[in-house]
């Protein structure tokens, strides 16, 4: 069994960096996963976007099934039942005859199973860390930049050599390495505790859904929600739409993945250096999610005024793996400081649930604009100011929890009060 921040527990921390290895290929290199679709079925972009969407969307949608699993059993079977799911949907979905079966191969098979691994990688994190946790994330999480930087020049290769069959199965292949991270994840003490309740609890913490609507009560999470749910809906319509939009701005085939692979490196070096900076206790870690979705959100409205200028396009890649995953270095503590380590995982399974239905919107709203007369350039503008509102309702968090401290403050002063009184009394 696993002691907070020491031991086995930076073992964990080095899986879950290759889970999101995995993980951070699929979400940036999406763009693509969805160029394979079009050129291999020839059908409309607004249709085939809604694949791609349902296939991310599940990454976050999976979070309430995640935190089931891991509640009912642990971390380690939960992402062993998510790489046997996702390896048998890339396999299908490679000898799929049309897009319509891609709906189920890869749309819901594969996405729910990498979005069960995608979240037991996160949540393991919040199980084996507490006065390191934001550095912990930081590294491990960086992985979803080194993972696309590594494999998306190989994989391109493969797709351009082997053709969409190889390319899939091969990517089955790579996914049933969850398997080998998973044999890590040992149960530790954290965890173990959050689950010694008494019958009772236990029982309404795993049957029912009562952690969930005590979740939905509370204000500082709800606006936590809000915020990524905007920021969903523009992050994966620019991770999906991307390499489209460059394609369609005179960029190479090669130059894409150029950039996919420097977005992907940058992922990797900001959420490292967000991590060791978050790791203080003197800083608000809500102040910092406004700050990254703001100047992303900036970024994202200026680039197309930029669009056909190559420098301009390895600029905007940087702030794009730069700052569009920092949130996640920073999730785990929020939501524990929120909420509290009883409910975590039921928690972090709520906010997924908002973050997949800012996905499923995303990728479909930039093939709606453009198939409805808009244009590539339309849809990041739009994106940018998605991403401003959702910074701005992240801030709100900061100030509904600090106004519910102040409140329990009073509260707890007025019943000293009390009992200091009775007490003179008698």
């Amino acid at each position: 069994m696993t002691k907070p921040d020491r031991g086995w527990a930076w073992v964990v921390a080095a899986s879950s960096f290759f889970a999101h290895c995995i993980s951070g290929y699929f979400q940036w290199a999406s763009g693509m996963v969805h160029i394979v679709l079009l050129e291999t079925f020839d059908d409309s972009l607004l249709k085939t976007s809604w694949v791609s969407a349902l296939f991310l969307s599940l990454i976050s949608l999976a979070g309430p099934l995640t935190g089931v699993l891991i509640n009912r059993f642990n971390c380690r079977i939960s992402m062993m039942v998510g790489s046997l799911m996702l390896t048998i949907g890339l396999v299908t979905t490679a000898l799929v005859p049309n897009i319509n079966w891609t709906f189920l191969t890869l749309g819901l098979l594969s996405g729910t199973g990498l979005g069960i691994c995608y979240n037991s990688g996160l949540i393991v994190l919040g199980f084996n860390f507490e006065r390191k946790r934001n550095i912990a994330c930081g590294f491990a999480i960086s992985g979803s930049g080194i993972g696309p930087f590594l494999l998306t020049p190989i994989f391109q290769f493969i797709y351009e050599t082997y053709g969409r069959t190889g390319y899939f199965i091969l990517l089955g292949g790579l996914t049933l390495q969850y398997c080998v991270c998973a044999s890590t994840l040992w149960e530790s003490e954290i965890e173990k505790t959050t689950k010694e309740c008494n019958p009772l609890q236990k029982q309404r913490t795993q049957d029912s859904c009562w952690p969930y609507l005590s979740i939905m009560k509370n204000l500082p999470m709800s606006c936590i929600c809000a915020c990524l749910f905007f920021a969903d809906i523009s992050v994966f319509l620019l991770y999906l739409h991307f390499p489209k939009y460059c394609l369609q701005t005179n960029s190479t085939k090669t130059e894409i993945s150029l950039f996919t692979s420097l977005a992907g490196i940058w992922s990797a070096v900001g959420k490292l250096l967000f991590g060791m900076a978050n790791n203080s206790h003197d800083i608000d870690e809500t102040i910092t999610l406004f700050g990254t979705f703001g100047i992303l959100g900036i970024g994202t409205i200026l680039f197309p005024f930029f669009r056909y200028e190559f420098y301009a396009k390895i600029i905007y890649a940087s702030v794009l793996g730069c700052y569009s995953g920092c949130c996640w270095i920073v999730l785990n503590t929020i939501v524990i400081r929120i909420i509290g380590k009883e409910r975590f995982a039921h928690a972090i399974g709520y906010i997924m649930l908002y973050c997949g239905l800012g996905t499923i919107f995303g990728p479909p709203l930039a093939g709606f604009i453009v198939d409805f007369g808009g244009t590539y350039g339309d849809s990041f503008k739009a994106a940018g100011v998605l991403l401003l509102c959702g910074a701005f309702i992240g801030l709100l968090s900061s100030l509904c929890q600090n106004k519910d401290n102040h409140n329990k403050e009073i509260s707890l002063d007025f019943e000293k009060d009390i009992e200091l009184t009775v007490k003179s009394k008698y």
